[in-house]
């Protein structure tokens, strides 16, 4: 059985490894194989879901938290357990309390006004003026947004994103390729490693999987101004496969040539006075 198991170890770490470093390689040396068109599939992805369902609305994920039995009392329960009424199990009731009054304030819609999100490392995951939303919570050592699409109060959750810090014992690891090897062997079964392309909206190295529902990458954001994390994405296959139409308005290139002014450097419309007036003096001398 252990030599099972480490065999199984050695290939998956063997098909990370060189994924991750391959865009290390001196210069001159082989372009690597692109991608597989396809993350690989895997019999089931319903556990990274935990209690939470695709389709449900932003009041239904503040009541899973919040109810009796919820994910702040799960929490909270055990630590609770072992202690004594008095003044400090009211402070920690107390605080179990505020994170849960705390939780459907963080809720934003992506209108017209730029939020705080833009200068974070999830400004590529949403877009605004296309009933976009989201809400977060910091528990269990990592911030957990929540992303929402549609109108409230028909909007529907299609993407959970946890931030995990990367650390010395820390449950994903250190590292980038540590937080992959421990997916991997969770999956047991190698994922699709696609390299940072910002001209293909990539922008962090990703390593995904897919079941029949569900969508996982693994996002390298160890360069982080604020320390190294790992972003692990769950989305909704059924929207993703619709979000082009889904994400109607386009965000506005500030950068981008007025039309009017673009419209005069190609000479649309364009006529000179000056050889409007000799031609009129021509015609009079002839």
């Amino acid at each position: 059985m252990k030599r099972h198991r480490y065999l199984l170890i050695a290939s998956l770490v063997a098909c990370v490894v060189p994924a991750l470093v391959f865009a290390q390689k001196p210069a001159g040396t082989a372009a690597p194989a692109a991608p597989p068109a396809d993350p690989p599939t895997v019999a089931s992805l319903a556990s990274q879901l935990e209690q939470f369902h695709w389709g449900t609305t932003h009041l239904d994920v503040a009541r899973l938290h919040n109810q009796a039995g919820g994910v702040f009392d799960q929490d909270y329960n055990p630590q609770l357990a072992k202690m004594q009424p008095g003044v400090a199990m009211q402070a920690v009731e107390a605080e179990r309390e505020s994170k849960k009054a705390a939780l459907s304030a963080t809720f934003s819609e992506f209108k017209d006004v730029p939020l705080g999100y833009d200068r974070t490392g999830i400004k590529d995951e949403y877009t605004y003026k296309n009933h976009e939303a989201l809400m977060y919570v910091d528990r269990a050592g990592k911030r957990r947004y929540f992303f929402f699409i549609g109108t409230p109060p028909a909007e529907r959750l299609w993407k959970i994103y946890d931030e995990i810090p990367l650390k010395d014992g820390g449950p994903w690891g250190k590292t980038y390729a540590e937080a992959v090897t421990k997916m991997q062997l969770a999956l047991s079964t190698p994922g699709r490693f696609k390299a940072a392309d910002p001209g293909q909206n990539i922008m962090f190295a990703t390593v995904d999987w897919q079941d029949q529902a569900t969508h996982l990458r693994l996002l390298d954001r160890s360069s982080d101004p604020s320390g190294p994390v790992v972003g692990i994405v769950i989305e909704d296959r059924a929207i993703l496969a619709t979000l082009s139409s889904l994400r109607i308005n386009k965000a506005e290139d500030l950068m981008a040539i007025d039309p009017s002014i673009s419209a005069v450097t190609r000479g649309v419309g364009r006529t000179d006075p000056n050889a409007v007036r000799d031609a009129g003096a021509a015609t009079k001398k002839k």
